[in-house]
């Protein structure tokens, strides 16, 4: 009778495990309510920005944008790749011609998105504190002009790429 019903409990353990699985609907619909909200902040952020400088009479600091600029660069260039190559890592069963799962889906992808949005928001917060937009803002333009393509198609989840022994079958991933 206890054996009975540990393996009941054991049961319905796991299937409110199974409900608590991330499917490929529900991560492609955090994914796009994430990108999205990381489309929307820096935009208005960027309209406080220039409604603030607008209306400020106090001098540029020169020396300090610079550092801010540099800064916000080596983030870019460092950071942004690591995040593509740690993205790549998870997304290895799509090379291979499988799916990936949605967890490595939604975490792949927020880990490029967030470092391109971090990066950005560095730079637009140069921009404040130096009270110049230029040279601070062509990190945050580059950030997020490569934020904007990379938006949520939830392919290496749902598609198999082929066969890659069969010429006719194979696709060449994405």
């Amino acid at each position: 009778m206890a054996v009975l019903a540990s393996s009941d409990s054991s049961s319905e353990s796991s299937s409110s495990q199974d409900s608590r699985e991330l499917n490929a609907a529900t991560a492609l619909r955090y994914a796009w309510i994430s990108w999205l909200t990381f489309l929307i902040v820096p935009f208005f952020l960027f309209l406080y920005v220039i409604v603030t400088l607008n209306d400020e009479t106090t001098g540029r600091q020169l020396g300090n944008a610079q550092t801010w600029f540099v800064a916000s660069m080596a983030y870019l260039a460092i950071v942004v790749p690591l995040a593509i190559f740690w993205r790549s890592s998870l997304f290895r069963p799509y090379w291979q011609g499988e799916t990936v799962t949605p967890k490595n889906y939604l975490k792949g992808m927020m880990v490029v998105w967030l470092s391109l949005e971090i990066g950005g928001l560095i730079s637009l917060a140069g921009c404040l504190l130096n009270h110049s937009l230029l040279p601070n803002l062509l990190p945050a333009l580059v950030a997020f002009m490569l934020l904007t393509p990379l938006w949520p198609s939830g392919r290496a989840m749902t598609r198999h790429v082929g066969n890659q022994d069969d010429p006719a079958l194979y696709e060449e991933p994405r």
